[in-house]
């Protein structure tokens, strides 16, 4: 009897052993995560400080019809990126051998092959995209950029690593440095020479400089050329939805300026990158968050019972989308008073529109959230379906707009085409037993109460409401 005493004495030691380090693991996940957090926050705010006084600057130095060009061929340079996206950081975070050096190396020789595709494909879309769109720099602009990609590809497998143990800091770090140096070398070209190439080749010295100081994150890990073939079977067994995914989701994020660049003058085409990239903020903050802290956080827990699961999503969740409401609210209220009396007059013509994009981010933020809960269960293939009802939507509204409404009509189009997105993804998650819109609806009317003050508070000053008064 005692020796069966003794053994219930053990086991219920050894359970409560694990329950405790499961605890201290989880704390210790989320303190990780708060950081990871908090230095989110920190560099997204340098880096929104940094940007915008990059748009203020450069928009005084430079022509709009630079900025129209610059943004269609990086739209482009982007597309052939994300046409051969396999998600290889996500798998090296998602996949039980992530740390393991044959994965790791695989994951980053795959990354370098890539970098030379995407530099091969542009030098033969350089000559059909300058004749299609008028333009004869693209003939050298398109490769020059592409080029950009071969010298990103050799970047450290640290980047890789360190996205699966949430490091943010040195990873926040590492871009916001990229910024600092695209912004200093573009302006000291700009000064002798203020064309097309300055803002080219201050992008290209910034990767350079990118990939140099990646080597120096983690010395231990020594890059070699990899290509386990096990590895790489893994890699696209996961990585294949999120191809499909990823060419619908350019189809859909990108082709309203391939579109616009068809269907309006360059200079037309600037002020509608100018507003999108000012509205764009809020969105860039919180999947920023869920991209660097919250998919690995989350990833952590798939092995959970799904109540626990639904609960850590829940409860790491709702502060993120409050945050985004009072980000969208202050980008809606101010941001067209932000364009008219800080940029130059001639880029006057983006202030409605900033409001306009940035109301139609809230849905955005809303599946942005969730994603990850869904990408760490590795359901990649709701994000295809998702994004191929967006590229739909997108080729649907934004060209009839555009035809009934003009510009005002394309941009309403381009800020609702991602609706559907949503739907997906609240199905998705209640498939998966993810249960969020009884938080989505009270979030929604949190949004609506402080959109509503903060317009109030305009009328208070005598400031009309910052959306287009008419449709043409």
């Amino acid at each position: 009897m005692s020796l069966e005493h003794d053994v219930e004495e053990v086991e219920t030691e050894s359970v409560a052993a694990g329950v405790a380090l499961a605890a201290a693991q989880h704390g210790a996940l989320e303190r990780k995560a708060k950081h990871g957090a908090a230095y989110i926050i920190l560099f997204t705010v340098l880096g929104t400080v940094l940007r915008l006084v990059n748009s203020i600057v450069f928009t005084h130095m430079f022509a709009p019809q630079f900025f129209g060009l610059i943004a269609l061929v990086t739209t482009i340079v982007v597309g052939l990126s994300l046409f051969s996206h396999l998600g290889l950081q996500d798998s090296v975070v998602q996949n039980p051998r992530g740390d393991e050096p044959d994965f790791l190396n695989t994951a980053w020789t795959m990354q370098v092959i890539r970098g030379f595709g995407i530099f091969a494909v542009s030098l033969l879309l350089a000559w059909p995209a300058a004749h299609f769109y008028k333009s004869h720099e693209m003939v050298l602009l398109l490769p020059l950029l592409g080029f950009g990609c071969v010298i990103a590809g050799f970047a450290s497998p640290s980047t890789l690593s360190l996205a699966r143990h949430i490091g943010v800091r040195q990873l926040s770090n590492l871009e916001f440095m990229n910024q600092v140096v695209a912004f200093v070398a573009t302006v000291a070209w700009a000064l002798v020479s203020p064309t097309i190439w300055a803002l080219a080749g201050g992008r290209l010295i910034a990767e350079v400089t990118r990939t140099i100081h990646s080597y120096t994150m983690m010395r231990e890990l020594k890059p070699r050329f990899v290509l386990d073939r096990e590895v790489v079977k893994e890699i696209f067994r996961f990585g294949r939805w999120i191809l499909v995914g990823t060419i619908f989701s350019y189809l859909a994020l990108q082709s309203d300026r391939l579109i616009l660049g068809k269907l309006v003058a360059l200079k037309v085409l600037a002020l509608y990158s100018i507003a999108y990239n000012i509205s764009d903020l809020p969105r860039v903050v919180v999947t920023q968050f869920c991209a660097k802290v919250g998919f690995p956080f989350i990833a952590k827990f798939v092995d959970r019972t799904r109540e626990e699961y639904n609960a850590i999503i829940l409860k790491y969740r709702a502060p993120t989308l409050l945050a985004g409401a009072v980000l969208l609210t202050m980008s809606i209220c101010t941001g067209d008073l932000f364009v008219l009396h800080v940029y130059d007059n001639r880029y006057a013509g983006a202030s409605w529109m900033v409001a306009v994009l940035a109301l139609g981010l809230w849905h955005t933020l809303l599946y942005s959230t969730v994603s990850p809960a869904i990408m760490a269960l590795a359901k990649s293939h709701y994000n295809a379906v998702a994004y191929a009802i967006y590229c739909v939507s997108i080729f649907v509204l934004l060209p009839l707009g555009f035809h009934y409404f003009g510009i005002v009509g394309a941009t309403i189009g381009v800020a609702a085409s991602d609706f559907p997105v949503y739907i997906i993804y609240l199905f998705s998650a209640r498939r998966e037993r993810i249960h969020v819109w009884r938080q989505d609806l009270w979030v929604t009317c949190t949004f609506g109460g402080i959109l509503a003050a903060g317009l109030a508070i305009r009328h208070m000053f005598g400031i009309s409401l910052p959306f287009p008064t008419r449709l043409y």
